[in-house]
Parts: structure tokens; sequence; C-alpha cells
């Protein structure tokens, strides 16, 4: 009966902890450790169901912008009246190119044209100075009537409380280029220094007489 114990106590075969190094009880099955309190089955479970979770694919980095794809980003991003502003420039700039280009102008016509032009490029920033002081004189009290006329602090503020003021900002960009584009485009204002009297001239007039 003993040499039968002894034989059973030979074939068991003693397992150390992994974390503490003492026996395991029942090593075959549960596998567990009384001083540290190591499960072996169920770190292996643990281990089988971390196995079988898909792995998260890392995030593909997102590809470059080239620098046509985040200027168009940025253009349809821009607010409406920027586009309103810009349209309008170019149309009088381009009119007033094609004008200069294509109509067959004498020195006249150029200086008349020029000053015409440059003459509604004022009206222009005249009338939307006078209709931002409408519109920002209720509000603050310090603005009066020559604010209108010499508009430094008067443009502060329709830039301030933009979009709001957005009327006077078009007519204040579209009446400086129609005066800028016939300044360049068309010029001949100096055709009407011609028409002044040439006092040279004159003198020698009177000592013939």
């Amino acid at each position: 009966m003993s040499q039968a114990v002894a034989k059973v106590g030979t074939s068991v075969a003693v397992v150390p902890c992994p974390r503490c190094q003492q026996p395991l009880i029942d090593p075959q099955g549960l596998g567990w450790c009384k001083i540290c309190g190591y499960c072996r089955s169920l770190a292996e479970s643990e281990k089988q169901t971390a196995g079988m979770q898909p792995k998260q694919e890392e995030a593909a980095p997102a590809p470059p912008q080239n620098t046509v794809t985040a200027t168009a980003a940025a253009a349809t991003q821009m607010p409406l009246w920027i586009w309103i502003s810009i349209i309008g420039m170019g149309a009088i700039a381009g009119g007033t190119y094609a004008a200069s280009r294509y109509l067959h102008l004498t020195p006249l016509h150029q200086a008349l044209l020029t000053t015409i032009q440059i003459g509604t490029g004022v009206v222009f920033m005249l009338i939307g100075q006078f209709v931002a002081l409408l519109r920002i004189a209720p509000e603050d009290s310090t603005i009066t009537f020559w604010d209108a006329i010499i508009p430094f602090k008067l443009y502060g503020l329709v830039i301030k409380k933009l979009p709001s003021t957005q009327l006077t900002f078009y007519f204040a960009v579209w009446g400086v280029t129609a005066i800028v584009s016939a300044a360049i485009f068309i010029g001949g204002l100096g055709h009407w220094l011609t028409y002044l009297p040439k006092g040279g001239q004159g003198q020698k007039t009177q000592a013939v007489r």
C-alpha cells in the first residue's frame, strides 16, 4: 500500500508558479498558486481571448494636399461679399483695358474718357461713404458729417462691421478700381495741359505788335 502511494506521489510533477516559483496546486487543471494567487487556466483563457480580437488597423495618413487643392479649398470658404468685390473689380479693370486696346481714341477722347471714369469712381466712393454714415452714425455718436468727406475713421469702422457694411465696401473698392484702371490703361490726362495759354508765345505776339 505504501509503495502504491509512493508511485502516485512520484508520478505527479511539481510545476512552479511563473510569478513566485512556488508549487502550483492542481498543475494539470486549474494551476493555482496559493501564495500569489496566480491562476494558469485564467491566464491562458485571457491570452486566447486577446488573440481572437482583430487588430485595429492603423489609420492611413491623409494624402498631402497639393497647392491647387489647398487654394481651391480656401476659395470655397471665402464669404460671398469678397467674391462680389473681386468680380466687380475684375469687370471694371477688364472693361477699361478692353476700351483702351480696341477703341481708336484720339488724345482728346483719351483725356475725356479718363476724366469721366475717374469722376465716376470718386462719386461711387462718396455714395458708399454716405451710406456708411447713415448706417454707423446711429450706433456711434462720434461719427459726424465730415467723416463721410474725410473717411479715414469711417472706413476703419466699415471694415470692423463687415459684412453688414458690405455695400460701402463694394462702392469703395469698385471706385478705387475705376480710378486706377483709367489712369493706367487709358491715361491721356496730360492732354488737358495743351489747352492752357502759353506765356512765351503771348509775349512774342505782343512784341511783334
